[in-house]
């Protein structure tokens, strides 16, 4: 990811960025927070030629994965708050902040509340993904602009890949988690505080389990989109003039797009980084 940021800066620092439209793609937080949003649209009509459509396919790609990194952690952030407020515990602050603080107050309330010779497990059915059946495969045909040798884009071009990788991830849908609390073998020395604890992981532990599976599922698209965006950075001069007077704005779209990934790779590390402090807390096997 620095890598990305760190090459589009060089590369790009000269050339103006474009205006903040609300194309597609285009969010009020897109584009790395407080940046120009990443705007597919915002350069006009670029996906008329080969070059275009795959730039624009991996534009389209970005934005999404913008968005859906904000909204992932704040599903994770929203269901600490919702077990903060359950345990007694302050709720404000950012996502590591009240997740954090909400695991310490679930372990402290467990350590106290029961005796066991064994930790309290919390035991869960994991969510169930389903991504449409060639969804990745139509997109990939539409970056191409022609229909693809098989279902897994084995002669699709390397933008191709990525957004549709990223795009089918992001599409995917998983279903609620069921949560079930194991408490054989354990005797209850406060009750005021074991049943805060039950209801704070009855609350949030199925939106945090299903959210990250949903970021594993990103996660492991992640790589070929940071490195394809890396060599469409290294290429910009070439992709400036294929693309004529919008190659310059587009040039702008991909700065856009490496700052978001600093701040897409930040979320994505958070949001895993607290989800398994939580998870632990609360005995989540």
């Amino acid at each position: 990811m620095k890598l990305f940021a760190l090459a589009c800066v060089t590369l790009l620092a000269a050339c103006p960025p474009p205006g903040n439209t609300t194309g597609a793609g285009g969010g009020g937080r897109g584009g790395g927070g407080g940046g120009v949003a990443i705007s597919p649209d915002g350069c006009g009509s670029i996906n008329t030629t080969d070059t275009g459509r795959k730039l624009y396919s991996f534009l389209v790609a970005s934005a999404e994965l913008d968005r859906a990194s904000i909204e992932l952690e704040g599903s994770i952030a929203g269901a600490c708050r919702k077990m903060a407020r359950i345990l007694g515990v302050d709720d404000t602050g950012d996502t590591k902040a009240v997740c954090t603080r909400a695991a310490t107050e679930l372990d402290a309330n467990l350590k106290v509340s029961v005796k066991t010779e064994s930790r309290l497990v919390t035991k869960h059915t994991p969510p169930v993904c389903e991504t449409k059946v060639g969804f990745e495969a139509g997109v990939i045909a539409e970056c191409e602009g022609r229909a693809v040798a098989n279902n897994n884009g084995a002669n699709a071009s390397a933008e191709c890949r990525a957004s549709a990788e990223i795009r089918a991830s992001i599409h995917t849908e998983c279903s609620e988690p069921k949560v079930e609390i194991v408490r054989e073998n354990v005797t209850v020395v406060d009750d005021s505080k074991f049943q805060k604890a039950m209801a704070a992981i009855e609350a949030g532990m199925p939106a945090i389990l299903r959210a990250t599976k949903k970021l594993e599922l990103t996660g492991k698209a992640l790589g070929n989109w940071v490195s394809t965006g890396a060599e469409l950075v290294q290429s910009s001069g070439k992709l400036v003039a294929d693309l004529g007077e919008k190659g310059v704005c587009v040039a702008g779209q991909l700065l856009a797009v490496a700052a978001a990934s600093t701040n897409i790779q930040a979320r994505v590390s958070v949001s895993i980084e607290v989800s398994a402090s939580v998870s632990a807390s609360a005995g989540a096997n």
